[in-house]
């Protein structure tokens, strides 16, 4: 990598890791691969894996974060994310041994105790799986602004696994851009709220909607 590009890297990764919240997940998967071949760091691949995993490009993401939990093992996060795309690729053994990997050098973490098991639940993770899956397509048909569709998805996704705080936000967000009633989405955000009630994010948006409905 030359003195050039040290410079502008950062300023290439923000952009990608913008289009990937908001913008064009092609894109973001465009910018992180020129970043990787610039500069082949774990960081770098697990950007680019994230970016391939929201596209539902599973076992693409499955390559590319396989070898970094061989060589970071204790990374957490890598790691959960790693047993997800394993998950949603139904590789379910394989990512009961990350989980549990993981959990032996992180045993208090009541997240992978969960997912640990969920890994050993048909149900369950058929379940989960699914809800993930329609999830990552929501946001796919939501990035064509075709919202009405994304939203179905959302509530399928919401019939499978109801303990989810951020499907409700998702939900609730849905149906302001598409003009429902205020009650329908503050029902949702309040859900999601109640699920999750340390989340600020969700009270702030909340409280915009309570406000908008009193005027």
């Amino acid at each position: 990598m030359n003195i050039l590009q040290r410079l502008i890297l950062p300023f290439y990764r923000t952009a990608a890791q913008k289009q990937l919240l908001y913008g064009s997940r092609k894109k973001a998967v465009a910018g992180f691969e020129r970043i990787l071949r610039w500069s082949d760091t774990p960081e770098n691949r697990f950007n680019l894996a994230l970016a391939r995993m929201n596209l539902r490009e599973y076992e693409t993401a499955i390559e590319l974060l396989e070898p970094i939990h061989s060589q970071l093992p204790d990374q957490v996060f890598a790691g959960i994310t790693y047993g997800q795309c394993l998950l949603l690729a139904r590789r379910f053994e394989d990512a009961g041994a990350v989980y549990d990997q993981l959990l032996e050098a992180n045993p208090q973490n009541s997240l992978l105790k969960m997912l640990s098991g969920l890994s050993r639940d048909p149900v369950g993770r058929d379940k989960f799986s699914a809800s993930l899956d329609m999830q990552f397509q929501a946001a796919l048909l939501e990035a064509e602004n075709r919202n009405a569709e994304a939203l179905e998805l959302l509530q399928k996704a919401a019939g499978l696994t109801p303990e989810d705080a951020a499907l409700f936000n998702n939900t609730g967000a849905l149906k302001l851009k598409l003009k429902y009633p205020l009650k329908e989405v503050m029902a949702d955000f309040h859900k999601a709220m109640h699920l999750s009630p340390d989340n600020d994010r969700y009270k702030r948006n909340y409280r915009k909607v309570w406000q908008k409905s009193q005027k």
